[in-house]
């Protein structure tokens, strides 16, 4: 059983591999050492942008260049923040992001369709009565396979809609609570203050170029507030 679920994620993997590859996707990570105040300014102190395989055979002149920042600024709190994104379009890559989203999707139909042609390969050899017209069983999996096109390509229309959006104005900020988005912003102030003056609770998450940072605010300090 811990095999099949083994083997499983590994031809996930390589379906999600051939997906980035047919939509080009290029990831890199674009690394900063920062200096953030309690308004979620930054002063950047040094950068470093380079392909995401390259990143744990560098992790040493990381370490390296944040310990000489530390020395050369002692009284600085100094952050190394790595920020994930495509190359290409300059959509931020990970966990729950748009572009991920779109090659999972991908990888998901040829997940389904290559089942289906085993399916197939296998009643074809095995089953004197099988017919592909009427089978119920291939039936369902082609109308599963047609639903996950139809969002697939959803998702990829969404999906250049903001790659338009990135290349035309990339001094944006979007502020989001969990998965809602609540705006966009010109400043990262004007986000951090639209957030504070919102009431709201929970993970907020700011996303720009190059750029990412989240904060959880808990239920009882927003209780407090509008106490006092």
């Amino acid at each position: 059983m811990a095999q099949e679920v083994m083997d499983d994620w590994m031809q996930y993997a390589k379906d999600l591999a051939k997906a980035e590859r047919e939509l080009k996707i290029e990831h890199w990570v674009y690394i900063t050492f920062e200096v953030r105040d309690e308004n979620r300014n930054r002063e950047i102190l040094h950068k470093i942008d380079l392909p995401r395989e390259m990143v744990d055979r560098w992790q040493w002149l990381i370490e390296w260049r944040r310990a000489k920042l530390v020395c050369k600024y002692p009284r600085k709190r100094i952050t190394v923040y790595h920020c994930a994104y495509d190359k290409r379009t300059g959509l931020q890559t990970g966990f729950n992001f748009l572009l991920s989203k779109v090659a999972s999707a991908k990888a998901q139909i040829t997940k389904v369709e290559r089942v289906i042609a085993q399916y197939i390969k296998d009643e074809t050899q095995n089953n004197l009565f099988f017919d592909e017209n009427t089978d119920e069983q291939l039936l369902k999996a082609k109308a599963k396979l047609e639903k996950k096109k139809n969002n697939y390509n959803e998702a990829y229309a969404i999906l250049q809609t903001e790659v338009e959006k990135h290349k035309n104005n990339k001094t944006m900020y979007k502020l989001f609570i969990g998965f809602k988005k609540l705006g966009e912003f010109k400043t990262i102030s004007e986000a951090k203050k639209y957030a504070d003056d919102s009431g709201l609770s929970g993970t907020f998450n700011l996303i720009g170029d190059k750029y990412k940072d989240s904060w959880y605010v808990p239920t009882y300090l927003k209780s407090k507030e509008q106490v006092d």
